[in-house]
């Protein structure tokens, strides 16, 4: 599931659970079965933080390239090269992509 489904999933579940606590009549069997499917998609919210949070950034991949675009290329005497498009593009700042 999107984040954006596991969200609105926890959302809906939740106001379910509370409509249901709120209520006179009891239900706990529908009660239990719905704070059961509410820890479920928690677990799943949290497992897909931690795999966001490991997952290599813009910026982690641009300090790896840099080295290897920094080092000086030998050219002939006489060839004349144009500066690689990759080189200049990440040779700029990288930008923050955190939100």
């Amino acid at each position: 599931m999107t984040l954006h489904e596991l969200k609105g999933k926890y959302a809906r579940l939740s106001d379910e659970i509370d409509s249901l606590a709120a209520d006179s009549v009891r239900h706990e069997a529908r009660l239990l079965s719905l704070m059961n499917d509410l820890d479920h998609v928690h677990h799943e919210l949290c497992e897909l933080r931690l795999r966001t949070l490991g997952a290599p950034t813009l910026r982690d991949v641009v300090a790896l390239l840099e080295p290897m675009v920094n080092h000086a290329a030998v050219v002939p005497i006489g060839v004349s090269v144009a500066p690689p498009q990759a080189a200049l593009a990440v040779s700029r700042p990288a930008l923050s992509m955190a939100g």
